[in-house]
């Protein structure tokens, strides 16, 4: 079974999702910001550790300079006869002045005695101006000339950060460089301790999402269970007051929802109550001519009262079936019209057909005006109902020897049919009120009809399904009744 979609599970997704990907960033921030502010404190030291040793170093190297100079005074003035008379001096002469009795000192055992593991991450080489070297460390790697600043080199298979300084009236170089490992090291270090806490708090802040959004999520909870708590006939509206903005809005559909429920039942009331309205007098009526005719020993009033029986039993008949079609229209307000292309005139054709007997019995002339096809949208079955309804009320109430038009017009534009007769008509004050239910007009003519007063409310429904106006006007040469139904532009 396909699990239902969730807004609590939604709405945590979306939150802790979020939280991991504010997370990342700011991991993604502060690796960068650690390794600058490393970058440039250990630049720093390299360039500060060279001065010093630098500084250090400078007094041998002018020693070595003033004590050179010294012997090249004393062979100058010994000269070289002098000097040749001292072997021993003249090779100590010699030897320094070619400069093959410098001394090369090694840091050997620095780091060990520091004991500290960044220490042996650092090296450093002094260099005569020459190039010779002067010290080094012994575990330094052998670190190239070059020349003064900051250079990344790769020695030994690993990837080192020299500084160089070079000395410009004594030329001595100086040269300190330091793993890039151990600065990589202390990133990830300061990264890991700067979020630790953020990680560790990511399940506690699930925690209280979680508890947030449910809290959150309350009044909603709270509207389900009233709405299960009531009753089936409880229909009236509920009570948004208290409610969330959120939630007002779908308390305020589902109110209208409610409400057009109730309307829906109440037509459903009206009509069971107007149904045994109306058949309560022809069913009494039928019932009592028939009591007459079994008790009645004439042959002229037996007749008389079976005739009476017939014509109650019709009008019975045809209340029941006009108010099955009202039934039907109302119900079509539930589900959604076929909107299909409706051509009008094979309708007009259909139902003028259909109605022919009955108008020739009443001598009735029927015809219908349709110069061409006239295309609609909506349902033909519905419309079939709309227009026989119009053609059935108009030979009903037209005299006889009259005559009933359907006619056909207004092309694409604005489509319209009309059905209009040479009858009595209906008053213009009395118009607005054939479309009410159970309402029967047209002066005394009613009485001698067996009309139920429910054919324009049919129409009218139908009208208002397919989105159509009613007309009442005039009928045949300014006389009777003319009803048209114009729709919409297709």
């Amino acid at each position: 079974m396909k699990a239902l979609p969730s807004i609590r599970r939604r709405l945590l997704a979306m939150l802790i999702s979020s939280m991991l990907l504010v997370w990342v960033v700011a991991l993604l921030l502060v690796y960068r910001s650690a390794q600058h502010e490393v970058e440039e404190v250990f630049d720093a030291d390299l360039a500060r550790s060279a001065h010093i040793l630098q500084a250090l170093l400078l007094h041998e190297v002018q020693d070595d300079r003033d004590l050179a100079g010294r012997l090249r005074e004393v062979a100058a003035e010994l000269g070289e006869q002098g000097v040749a008379a001292s072997p021993r001096l003249a090779r100590i002469i010699r030897e320094y002045l070619d400069q093959q009795s410098r001394e090369t000192f090694e840091l050997a055992s620095t780091a060990q005695q520091v004991g500290h593991r960044y220490v042996s991450g650092l090296a450093f080489v002094a260099r005569y101006p020459d190039g010779s070297e002067m010290m080094r460390d012994r575990a330094a790697p052998d670190i190239p000339p070059g020349d003064d600043g900051y250079v990344d080199r790769q020695l030994q298979d690993e990837a080192w950060r020299v500084y160089g300084l070079t000395d410009r009236d004594s030329g001595l170089i100086v040269q300190v460089g330091e793993r890039q490992a151990f600065r990589n090291q202390l990133v990830r270090y300061i990264t890991r301790n700067t979020l630790m806490p953020l990680l560790l708090a990511l399940p506690v802040l699930a925690l209280l999402i979680w508890g947030v959004v449910g809290h959150a999520l309350g009044p909603l909870q709270l509207v389900a269970e009233e709405v299960a708590k009531r009753d089936p006939d409880a229909l009236e509206p509920i009570e948004d007051a208290d409610a969330p903005r959120e939630i007002r809005t779908l308390l305020t559909a589902l109110n209208k929802l409610l409400g057009r429920v109730g309307s829906a039942i109440m037509r459903e009331r009206q009509f069971t109550a107007d149904a045994a309205h109306e058949l309560r007098t022809p069913l009494a009526a039928l019932k009592t001519h028939l009591q007459v005719a079994r008790a009645g020993t004439a042959e002229v009033q037996t007749r008389h009262s079976l005739d009476q029986a017939l014509e109650g039993v019709d009008r019975a008949t045809h209340s029941v079936a006009q108010l099955l079609l009202l039934a039907r229209a109302d119900a079509e307000e539930t589900r959604a019209l076929v909107n299909a292309k409706i051509d009008l005139r094979e309708v007009a054709f259909q139902v003028v057909a259909a109605l022919s007997q009955q108008a020739l019995e009443r001598k009735i002339d029927l015809g219908i005006d349709a110069p061409g096809p006239l295309l609609v949208r909506g349902d033909a079955t519905s419309l079939q109902v709309m227009l026989r309804n119009l053609v059935d009320n108009a030979v009903r109430y037209t005299p006889h020897g009259g005559s009933v038009t359907v006619s056909l017009g207004g092309a694409a534009r604005a489509p319209w049919l009309q059905v209009a007769d040479d009858g009595a008509g209906i008053a213009p004050g009395e118009r607005e009120k054939m479309f009410d239910r159970f309402h029967r007009g047209r002066g005394e003519q009613s009485a001698h009809t067996t009309g139920s007063g429910l054919g324009l409310s049919i129409v009218q429904r139908i009208a208002d399904l397919h989105q159509a106006t009613i007309e009442l006007g005039d009928g045949l040469h300014g006389r009777g009744l003319g009803v048209r139904v114009v729709f919409p532009a297709t």
